[in-house]
């Protein structure tokens, strides 16, 4: 962390997360994390992503009391544009890591630019979201690793599905 500083947003509370301040954290050297403060899996995966290198989807898939050791898969090889058919293509993947034992996700987008997310971000937000409930899987939050640091984003519902 020579020469950078991160910094770490929590999602705004909600009636499921309750217990997170949506306070912003500058962590330096002269402020460093305490261990009280990587308590959620996000925050974890938040001091560990930092601000972001360049575009990158990353699939976390945290632990579960059922034996499941949990999961980190970065994705670098995906087009910025969320494609069309991305939900359809990643829910086998999604299906395949349920059968393993995952039970949550939590995505990570990293890319360059702000916090906020882009349309492009809220694309792969909904693709995502989509598939994780396609697969059963309870996608918890997204974080976006941007220039700065890190923002935790409340998971988007997922699409409901159009029938003719």
């Amino acid at each position: 962390m020579t020469g950078t500083f991160r910094t770490y947003r929590p999602a705004p509370p909600t009636a499921a997360s309750a217990h997170r301040t949506g306070r912003t954290r500058v962590i330096t050297p002269e402020h460093p994390l305490t261990e009280a403060e990587l308590q959620s899996p996000e925050a974890q995966l938040a001091y560990a992503l930092g601000p972001a290198l360049r575009w990158q989807l990353w699939l976390f898939l945290p632990p579960t009391d059922d034996g499941f050791t949990g999961l980190a898969m970065p994705c670098d090889d995906l087009p910025r544009r969320c494609p069309p058919d991305a939900g359809a293509v990643l829910v086998p993947l999604l299906h395949g890591l349920r059968e393993a034992g995952a039970r949550t996700l939590i995505v990570g987008l990293e890319r360059t630019g702000g916090a906020d997310p882009t349309r492009f971000d809220r694309e792969w937000m909904l693709a995502l979201s989509t598939a994780a409930h396609d697969a059963d899987l309870t996608l918890r939050s997204v974080l976006i690793s941007h220039t700065r640091g890190v923002r935790e984003h409340p998971a988007p519902s997922p699409a409901l599905p159009l029938e003719l």
